[in-house]
């Protein structure tokens, strides 16, 4: 079984242990509202894309809207778990290449679900799947804090695992792999990570954190 087949298991299984109505880490989502967008993105590219590019207030996207509808009862939200557990189509574009656009896609999004309400314990993972979801970000990461006010370098605490970013006077981020990947891709807060640095670039870089 592939990394992406594992986490879309591991993700659906945590879709039928939460409340619906729970709060997620994306703005204006609850619980539903993630998973919806998920089957949709895998099922409906074109109206994901429509919503993403259309909608200004997150939970009222046109297309998207329907599918929380449908999950508005016990039935419908167990019905689009057990859509999001069987995968897109093989032939479709997400099935042709399920490791490259979902593996990311799904991990960010597990731990947008486990952790809407406050903090949880980590998930471990396989070493091997760490490791393929770092080389994976890693394009996303090396442009994440490009316009970041000091020289970011990224340096995960797994040893196999190479650092990113600039040897300069600026910050170092430091702690598990997936808590980077998350700081990185805006959960500022959720994530676990240590940052060390002078005064003034510690505290240049929180500002302008804190605003993205």
């Amino acid at each position: 079984m592939t990394w992406v087949a594992k986490e879309r298991r591991s993700f659906a299984a945590s879709f039928r242990d939460a409340d619906p109505d729970a709060p997620t880490l994306c703005d204006g989502w609850t619980t539903r509202h993630l998973l919806a967008h998920v089957v949709q993105r895998e099922h409906a590219i074109l109206r994901n894309i429509w919503d993403q590019v259309t909608t200004n207030s997150p939970g009222e996207e046109r297309f998207m809207r329907s599918l929380v509808t449908k999950a508005g009862s016990p039935h419908g939200y167990a019905a689009l778990v057990d859509t999001l557990e069987a995968g897109p189509s093989r032939h479709s574009l997400m099935g042709r290449f399920d490791e490259t656009l979902n593996l990311l896609e799904y991990v960010v999004h597990h731990e947008d679900l486990r952790r809407g309400s406050g903090p949880v314990p980590r998930r471990t993972l396989h070493e091997e799947e760490v490791r393929e979801l770092w080389r994976r970000a890693r394009p996303i990461l090396t442009r994440a804090y490009r316009k970041a006010p000091v020289a970011v370098r990224l340096e995960p605490d797994d040893s196999a695992l190479t650092a990113i970013g600039k040897h300069s006077s600026g910050v170092v981020l430091s702690g598990a792999p997936l808590e980077l990947v998350l700081h990185a891709f805006g959960r500022r807060q959720a994530a676990d990570i240590g940052i060390q640095g002078s005064a003034d670039a510690t505290r240049s870089f929180a500002e302008w954190s804190a605003q993205k």
